[in-house]
């Protein structure tokens, strides 16, 4: 238990003394800026009389030792505070340790799997697969950093009715030279223009179901065709997985379970759950439209699959949870899954983590040839840093490194830095600004610190007593590190991370602006605080999958 949670427990210990019998759950809250408290109550939900309760609480005796500074009643609500002479120096010696690892938890032997990124095979991936890849990395650093042992499972699109339009358009229009030599961007135009002639051509779409289902039957020259048009993406995918340093555990796409698919479609008729409906195969669910899982023609759908994989999964490793990172506008898909797997006898271990949409001039479609390339985008940020970076520092060595540790950064923090059910906008100038709301302004605040650090002669760690209100405000905030983590984690929101970082970087920057470090009286107490800023920003950002460049 750190610091920070043991502040709050003799909190709650000392609450339960005077409420000593309650069903009710006691609920602390941080109270806002203009009262000088750390921890508030409200008593609203523990007594009849809430004001006469917090004059009660306030009553209570402290230790000398004790975490908590002061108890004060406030009408219906009590206040606590810090004890500003042991709170913050056991917090930054427990930072000091503890180093990369503050904020961290022991091995806890649960499995959770996290199935995300999931780009289609043979189109390129957009900035629509963006949100999934890094809200999906963020959570399984954070649940990794908290004692789990995380299966991150890239669950390509690489089966279903497309390969059957991809394959007949290739068929009839595809050139090998061509798509050898750009084969992302032809088989994205292929597949377009399949859908541009099928308008005024129905009966391709005909012949496209017919060459999904030799597909499915294991036809040979179409397997082959699959297998290459699949080999080829998997190496464009990989440049965008190797510059964001993103590595996964499983790559079992849709392929791995379209003969497990056919033995649960077996599975569901033999058991009830599943009956025929106009010669396709249907689940009915209560309160719920019925999810179809074999069309007329025999062949499955990605609800199969993905019934398939939740057996797969929880036999093979009895993952405590199965986190699905897709987008919202799959809500109603995942409602009728999980009914589903419920109705097969599964462990309900499943979460939808969804996000909102990236917003652009219009809703991306691939169909339609409106797609932006995530290398595209990519490299614009990346351009756009390395334009700041010539600009501030033309005489920076290892331009091209930070330029890309930069560029990158913000792309991930522009995502993660609000909630993820909210939309996100691309705005280049907010984006890699250097003040404000932004990853470069973090990353500039934990380059300031090192910088501080270099010019000092020594950093010995001396017991310190501050004494300033900036010293305590800060090592205060950066005591609450690991209870961020936790909320983000219980939440599956990385955004809290992402905000808690903006308000140390404020908080340190006005720390810096306001008390001299370097040759003032309290250099060496200062100097440890400074440490301790360096580590938690560099902690913060690793779950956030973000690089900590050391100069700018």
């Amino acid at each position: 238990m750190y610091v920070i949670e043991k502040f709050y427990k003799e909190c709650e210990d000392i609450v339960k003394k005077v409420v000593k019998k309650t069903e009710k759950k006691i609920k602390f809250e941080i109270p806002p800026r203009e009262i000088d408290a750390d921890l508030s109550l409200p008593c609203f939900t523990l007594s009849n009389n809430p004001n006469e309760l917090a004059k009660k609480i306030e009553k209570q005796k402290l230790s000398k030792n004790s975490l908590i500074g002061s108890i004060d009643a406030d009408g219906p609500y009590i206040n606590f505070s810090i004890n500003r002479d042991v709170f913050p120096s056991l917090a930054l010696k427990e930072i000091l340790n503890k180093k990369e690892k503050y904020g961290s938890r022991p091995k806890n032997n649960k499995k959770i799997l996290i199935d995300f990124s999931s780009p289609n095979i043979a189109k390129p991936m957009s900035v629509g697969h963006l949100r999934s890849t890094i809200i999906g990395k963020s959570l399984y650093n954070i649940f990794e950093f908290l004692g789990y042992e995380c299966i991150g499972d890239n669950h390509l699109g690489d089966w279903g009715t497309q390969f059957g339009k991809l394959i007949c358009a290739y068929k009839r229009w595809g050139n090998m030279t061509e798509l050898k030599n750009n084969p992302i961007r032809y088989l994205n135009n292929l597949y377009v223009k399949f859908h541009e002639k099928a308008k005024t051509n129905p009966k391709l779409n005909d012949e496209a179901k017919l060459y999904f289902k030799k597909l499915e039957n294991g036809e040979k020259n179409i397997v082959e065709l699959w297998k290459l048009f699949s080999k080829l993406s998997m190496e464009d995918f990989q440049k965008i997985y190797d510059m964001f340093d993103i590595k996964f555990d499983l790559k079992l796409g849709e392929s791995f379970y379209y003969k497990k698919a056919k033995d649960m479609v077996k599975t569901l008729l033999d058991s009830k759950i599943a009956l025929l409906s106009d010669d396709a195969i249907i689940i009915p669910l209560a309160n719920l439209p019925p999810l179809l899982i074999q069309k007329s023609d025999e062949t499955t759908l990605y609800a199969t699959r993905d019934l398939a994989a939740i057996d797969y999964r929880n036999k093979k490793f009895k993952p405590e949870k199965i986190l699905y990172v897709v987008g919202s506008d799959q809500s109603l898909y995942f409602k009728q899954l999980f009914s589903a797997a419920k109705l097969l006898g599964y462990p309900e271990n499943f979460v939808h983590v969804n996000f909102g949409m990236v917003l652009l001039e219009k809703k991306m479609s691939t169909r339609s040839g409106r797609v932006v390339f995530l290398e595209d985008l990519i490299n614009k940020s990346i351009k756009i840093a390395r334009r700041i970076v010539e600009e501030k520092n033309p005489k920076l060595m290892k331009k091209d490194e930070i330029s890309q540790q930069i560029g990158l950064g913000a792309i991930i923090f522009n995502d993660l830095k609000q909630d993820r059910i909210k939309d996100i906008r691309f705005d280049w100038k907010k984006m890699l600004s250097f003040e404000g709301d932004s990853c470069p302004y973090i990353q500039y605040a934990y380059v300031r610190a090192l910088s501080i650090l270099k010019k000092a002669k020594t950093i010995k760690y001396k017991k310190p007593k501050f004494k300033t209100k900036k010293e305590i405000e800060l090592m205060k905030k950066l005591s609450e590190f690991p209870t961020v983590i936790e909320k983000s984690a219980e939440q599956y929101k990385p955004h809290f991370i992402a905000q808690y970082l903006l308000e140390v970087a404020t908080e340190f920057n006005e720390f810096y602006s306001s008390e001299r470090v370097l040759g003032s009286e309290r250099e060496k107490e200062r100097l440890l605080l400074v440490y301790a800023v360096s580590i938690i920003l560099k902690n913060g950002l690793n779950l956030l999958n973000i690089k900590t460049p050391n100069e700018m």
